[in-house]
């Protein structure tokens, strides 16, 4: 994410990636420092800032372009997947996120209807860039669109508000591997590394990752689901399985097996629905696996 906001924004002043990667690592870095109970007004700024520039290249887009042959169109299987790979693996930074929530179902709730009705507007962003301004990069669309500036700003504050929730999520889960780890500074040490990563590695193609992505947590997810929800068993009460880990690994061959056919509904559903079914069965059939260790969270 750092690597495409700074590439982005380097189109815009053409220029070279590496000073923006710094400077949207910096504001990372500054974001985390200020921590999550302090960000109340600055987060607000921030997040109308963007809601109102981003109304405005909406208006652009579909005000002065024109339908142009938006290129190759991938199946509708693909297209569901490559969609359901950012919310997947999500799911993990919005319960560390969410995590000290007064009111836990009400905050997974505002989260879950948020992100999908924006990510719908962002959805409908970009297939209008495509289809009326004939391209799919945000920082050609704003450079011929004449907002520049804005368009920069657009960019930076939305990587930096996005990728901060990132990296705070490495940061705890780090800190969930290694108690003595401090959180915060994990998080910072994620944004040190991600930032380098992104000035030394070319990231132009990440269709691979997103399947990645999609692959672990699908069949994670799936077990979750299957084994809150229907086994009832509570992890924080509970000592590592290592039955869920092999039913997860096998998710994840599945998965990858899958994605050799195009299904319409995608991929990522059939292998969900199969992982959940031999979670629950796996739990009713050997309800004592073997287990090694507590879960302290």
């Amino acid at each position: 994410m750092i690597y495409d906001g700074a590439v982005s924004a380097g189109t815009i002043f053409n220029s070279g990636h590496a000073l923006f990667a710094i400077i949207i690592g910096a504001l990372i870095i500054l974001w985390i420092l200020i921590g999550i109970t302090n960000l109340g007004k600055v987060n607000i700024a921030a997040m109308t800032g963007l809601l109102l520039l981003t109304i405005i290249l909406c208006v652009v887009i579909f005000r002065n372009g024109t339908p142009e042959n938006a290129g190759t169109a991938m199946s509708f299987g693909a297209a569901v997947e490559l969609s359901a790979s950012m919310p997947l693996s999500w799911l993990p930074v919005i319960g560390d996120y969410t995590r000290d929530a007064r009111e836990p179902i009400k905050a997974s709730l505002v989260s879950t209807i948020v992100y999908g009705l924006v990510s719908m507007w962002m959805f409908t962003i970009g297939m209008g860039a495509s289809i009326y301004a004939g391209t799919s990069d945000i920082a050609e669309i704003c450079v011929r669109a004449g907002i520049g500036i804005a368009g920069l700003l657009i960019i930076i504050f939305s990587t930096v508000t996005t990728t901060f929730l990132d990296a705070l999520s490495a940061g705890i889960s780090a800190q969930s591997i290694c108690k003595g780890l401090n959180s915060k500074w994990a998080a910072v040490a994620a944004s040190i590394i991600g930032t380098i990563g992104a000035i030394l590695f070319n990231m132009d193609d990440i269709t691979g990752f997103l399947y990645l992505i999609g692959s672990v947590f699908a069949p994670m997810v799936a077990v979750m689901i299957g084994t809150y929800f229907f086994l009832k068993r509570d992890a924080e009460h509970q000592t590592f399985d290592w039955m869920n880990l092999v039913i997860w690994l096998i998710g994840f061959i599945l998965y990858r097996l899958l994605m050799h056919t195009d299904f319409v509904i995608g991929y990522t559903l059939p292998d969900m629905l199969i992982t959940m079914l031999l979670t629950v069965l796996a739990g009713k059939l050997f309800p004592k696996s073997i287990s090694t260790e507590r879960i302290v969270r």
